[in-house]
């Protein structure tokens, strides 16, 4: 293969979409960044000037996969409460489906352990933030029951999270086979975390 001649930062971007082709087709575990360097047809220090090691450059595709994920994350219209919500789970689980690989890595602490890449941390509470805010903004509108923040959104997360690796692992249906699992799973969720409707004054027993 005939060597290319990057411009400064060209190199940089061409490596990043090589891997993340790779990635979404074979997994993390086939990214090499020597291999990469001769794929792209230049030598392996100069990848090397770009990328310090593997885990760096796998770092920055769990970056951008963040990023995707917090943008559609922030398409879902947060009008009404309860759609929000199921938007907002729908959405988690599609992104993963479409995503597989890319979402293991995003997610994988034993290939890229928390607190090792700040970059990476903060773009993951970016996505993160997303669904807090949403829970907090149906929270705050008395949709849901007056529980604590953190847990309730755990919970969600917790959900979303599990369905997304069941589904991506072959142990339940994705979409395409059962369209409405992820959102009738969500909706009985939030069905238990519905706050109870107010008693109306004429329907309160006098004492």
């Amino acid at each position: 293969m005939a060597r290319t001649a990057y411009h400064h930062g060209d190199l940089q971007q061409q490596a990043h979409q090589q891997a993340l082709d790779i990635v979404r087709e074979h997994g993390d575990s086939a990214i090499s960044l020597r291999a990469l360097a001769k794929q792209l047809g230049v030598s392996a220090p100069a990848l090397y000037r770009h990328f310090a090691d593997r885990e760096s450059l796998l770092a920055e595709l769990a970056i951008s996969g963040f990023h995707w994920l917090r943008e559609r994350l922030l398409s879902v219209d947060q009008q009404d409460p309860r759609q929000a919500l199921i938007g907002i789970g729908l959405t988690y689980v599609a992104f993963a489906q479409d995503e597989p690989n890319l979402y293991r890595l995003m997610f994988g602490g034993r290939v890229l352990p928390m607190g090792m890449h700040p970059r990476l941390d903060n773009a993951g509470k970016g996505a993160f933030q997303v669904l807090e805010d949403t829970v907090a903004r149906a929270r705050e509108r008395g949709y849901l029951k007056p529980q604590p923040l953190n847990l309730m959104t755990a919970t969600a997360w917790s959900l979303v999270h599990g369905l997304s690796l069941l589904t991506i692992d072959g142990h339940l249906p994705t979409a395409d086979a059962e369209p409405h699992l992820a959102e009738s799973v969500t909706s009985l969720l939030l069905d238990g975390a519905i706050a109870s409707p107010p008693i109306s004054s004429h329907n309160e027993v006098s004492p």
